[in-house]
């Protein structure tokens, strides 16, 4: 998922409408990858970020679904979103 979130940003930055589909395949992926792991029992020590994470990322899609006023903005939420998945799975 943060190997999904890091390419979705640098799309976004480096040209968001022509990117467009990428983005949008990408985000589902990343969706459908997170309904299954909700599915799954997680370690208590990631719960929280776990659940701070999907938080931050439906907040994302919305912007998404809703038009992106902003794509750097955005694309740096998303690299947030995947430096916290890669460094909290290493800590767990």
């Amino acid at each position: 998922m943060a190997d999904n979130l890091r390419q979705i940003s640098t799309w976004s930055l480096k040209g968001f409408r022509k990117e467009q589909g990428n983005i949008e395949l990408f985000l589902k992926l990343t969706r459908k990858d997170l309904d299954e792991l909700e599915r799954f029992p997680l370690p208590r020590a990631f719960v929280p970020t776990f659940k701070k994470f999907c938080t931050t990322y439906k907040r994302l899609e919305e912007e998404y679904r809703v038009g992106v006023s902003d794509h750097r903005t955005w694309a740096h939420g998303l690299e947030s979103c995947a430096q916290v998945l890669t460094k909290k799975s290493l800590l767990v």
